[in-house]
């Protein structure tokens, strides 16, 4: 039953995007939002398989390490929303920014401790890509990423990212950091930083990250 929810879930946010794109007039929409659009679909399309935390999981996705405190379900320090938990795929973290690929899969407790995914991020390293495009900052579907410094709450260098609220919507705006629709808490109330019982269960592969003594860090590749 949850698996055909997500899996209905998934087709009505495709067809949305499909029939968007279809009904942007060609003469009149702006090139931007037309070509924005036609990149959520394909996100969408890329990252519907991952409503399975075990699909995820066997194409490299997975929680960080126990200690780091992105292990932890993440909320908005002033009660304003929750992103959720973080599943990165280490091997994806480079300068090569690409719709179809996020570095990070974002999923939300439920109140049984299930896990749904309900957004993405793409993330690269603020060092990296500055070596690489001086004087310019990243953008993926017309936005601009948010630029975050160190040290952070994190606990990882200073970074760029960009949210996709794609799976769940957001009152705060698609690209918005935080959704008021999501919380650590099971039971539904919003909360700092907590984990809810699946959590233990969560076995997956992140050998590329490394966890010196109080803090999390992780390699990038280069371009």
């Amino acid at each position: 039953m949850m698996l055909r929810r997500s899996r209905q879930a998934a087709f009505a946010v495709v067809a949305t995007l499909l029939l968007a794109a279809a009904l942007a007039p060609a003469a009149t929409a702006h090139r931007g939002h037309d070509g924005a659009l036609r990149d959520l679909l394909r996100a969408a399309i890329a990252t519907a398989p991952f409503h399975s935390t075990k699909v995820a999981a066997r194409a490299g996705y997975g929680p960080f390490p126990g200690g780091a405190p992105l292990h932890e379900c993440i909320s908005s320090l002033d009660g304003t929303g929750a992103m959720g938990f973080h599943w990165l795929d280490p091997d994806n973290l480079s300068t090569n920014l690409d719709v179809r690929k996020p570095q990070v899969l974002v999923y939300a407790p439920d109140r049984h401790g299930r896990l749904d995914l309900v957004a993405l991020e793409y993330v690269v390293f603020k060092a990296d890509w500055d070596a690489a495009h001086p004087g310019t900052t990243p953008m993926l579907f017309d936005q601009m990423f948010m630029e975050t410094g160190s040290p952070n709450r994190y606990d990882i260098p200073a970074f760029y990212s960009l949210h996709v609220w794609l799976w769940r919507s957001n009152p705060s705006g698609l690209y918005a950091p935080f959704n008021p629709r999501v919380s650590c808490d099971p039971s539904g109330k919003q909360a700092g930083i907590t984990a809810p019982r699946s959590v233990g269960a969560i076995d997956a592969d992140v050998a590329s990250a490394r966890v010196p003594v109080g803090r999390f860090t992780c390699s990038i590749r280069s371009a």
